[in-house]
């Protein structure tokens, strides 16, 4: 669908400033995961300055040149060399239905290549959402070994500023993404079943909910996280703290210091090549295969009067996601080479690696036989899954690419469990049951093979 464009928080490096002015003709015609029109309007946001952000990572803003190898290749004499280092320590915050699963599984292939060290949960797939992220969530923080270096966090968590960056280093980069509200909304909506915590009972449930949201609200008790600006929620807010709107604008430019990326789902390869040119990775390090996506038949319409309703409701994430949608076509139009060039070559890329490695991306769970490539099904929504090649099995690239998050989440908590000798939950709980009393197989909890 189209549309018309018009809290205690996490924190971390900043990236350099490149210009707020948004471009009309910068904006793509064919991406696929584009839903807002083109009519950007021009202006400017001025940066105030805040003690609070002293720990800032180095910028790219020195940058002559790029390639589809990043912008690290300057050529002296018949040899190139770099003029910067791939940044490798680097927090992802996911916020909910915005693509995040696809960025996660990116960032976690180049994390997993490199042996490095990630912020990972206890247990699942989530660190402490939808709390607040606090250190006693993290799977490492359990081991007796203190003073552990991280360099990725990219799970599920809410942002949480202080308690972030005392676990991280002093020169991470954070990164985040954003979704038209419309579409995220509607998304958000029907996967998480809102419409039976409201108890509406209605060909278009969601519909009739806009109509009245605060009789709803006020009537049942819902997952209260998502009725309600998802996204401000997931970057650390509560409702009360995105109710004016100056406040909220107040807000949109703290979170505009913290992030060096704040990427658009809805231009998606765009958004990519923005983070690619930013952390000094190569155009191989961003492919991708677009994870936990719904299949058609799982996705409502919404008119554009219900898109108004929805952007009103969710007030705070309507301006979130203009504020970003702008300054991303500012930020692109400030790079030192043809971005438009990058993105058809990554389109290309993926292309390629769809032939070799997939059989079907649009395959129900019940067919998948490979439990690394399982995905969550909730209750009346259908996710598509992979069908991965015979040929292309071993294939360590292809495999992790069509990896679900929850498969590929343990994996790692199991290497982190052997490299700091850390018991898993069940073995702590084995430990610490009599025999009699431990839970009957049929009341153990079955395993969630998707991402929120």
């Amino acid at each position: 669908m189209k549309n018309d464009l018009t809290e205690g928080l996490a924190g971390g490096a900043i990236g350099d400033t490149l210009g707020r002015q948004a471009v009309a003709n910068d904006v793509p015609s064919n991406n696929s995961w584009k839903s807002a029109n083109n009519g950007f309007s021009k202006g400017s946001n001025e940066m105030t300055n805040s003690k609070i952000f002293n720990r800032r990572a180095p910028t790219d803003s020195g940058l002559k040149m790029t390639s589809i190898k990043g912008p690290e290749h300057r050529v002296s004499g018949n040899v190139p060399t770099r003029t910067c280092r791939k940044k490798t320590n680097l927090v992802f915050l996911k916020t909910h239905k915005t693509a995040s699963s696809t960025v996660q599984n990116i960032i976690m292939r180049f994390g997993s290549a490199r042996n490095l060290t990630f912020v990972l949960p206890a247990e699942d797939n989530n660190i402490g959402w939808p709390g607040k992220f606090k250190r006693y969530h993290v799977l490492q923080e359990r081991s007796r070994r203190k003073n552990i270096t991280y360099n990725i966090l990219c799970h599920h968590t809410r942002f949480n500023y202080s308690n972030i960056r005392e676990l991280m280093p002093d020169d991470t980069m954070y990164i985040t993404i954003v979704r038209n509200p419309a579409d995220m909304y509607e998304s958000i909506f029907y996967y998480f079943l809102l419409d039976k915590d409201f108890r509406i009972r209605s060909r278009s449930p969601l519909k009739k909910f806009l109509d009245n949201p605060y009789y709803y609200v006020k009537k049942n008790t819902p997952s209260k996280q998502f009725y309600r600006n998802p996204m401000f929620y997931d970057l650390g807010y509560t409702r009360k703290q995105s109710v004016s709107e100056q406040t909220i604008k107040s807000d949109i430019g703290f979170l505009e210091k913290i992030f060096s990326v704040v990427m658009v789902a809805d231009y998606f390869e765009e958004s990519l090549i923005l983070m690619k040119h930013t952390l000094c990775w190569d155009i191989d390090d961003v492919t991708f295969f677009k994870m936990n996506a719904r299949r058609e038949e799982s996705i409502r319409h919404v008119t554009k009067e219900m898109a108004g309703r929805i952007r009103r409701w969710n007030k705070a994430d309507a301006m979130l996601f203009d504020h970003f949608n702008k300054t991303l076509w500012s930020k692109l139009s400030q790079l030192p080479f043809d971005w438009r060039k990058e993105v058809e070559i990554l389109k290309a890329r993926n292309r390629r690696l769809q032939e070799e490695c997939i059989e079907s991306d649009n395959v129900r769970n019940a067919e998948i036989q490979d439990s690394r490539f399982k995905v969550f099904q909730p209750d009346g929504i259908t996710i598509k899954g992979f069908r991965v090649k015979k040929s292309a099995r071993m294939n360590e690239t292809c495999v992790n690419m069509a990896k679900s998050e929850l498969p590929f989440t343990h994996e790692l908590q199991v290497k982190e469990r052997l490299k700091y000798n850390i018991m898993d939950y069940k073995e702590q709980l084995h430990k610490q049951q009599p025999q009699s009393r431990q839970m009957p197989d049929k009341e153990k909890k079955k395993p969630n093979y998707g991402s929120m």
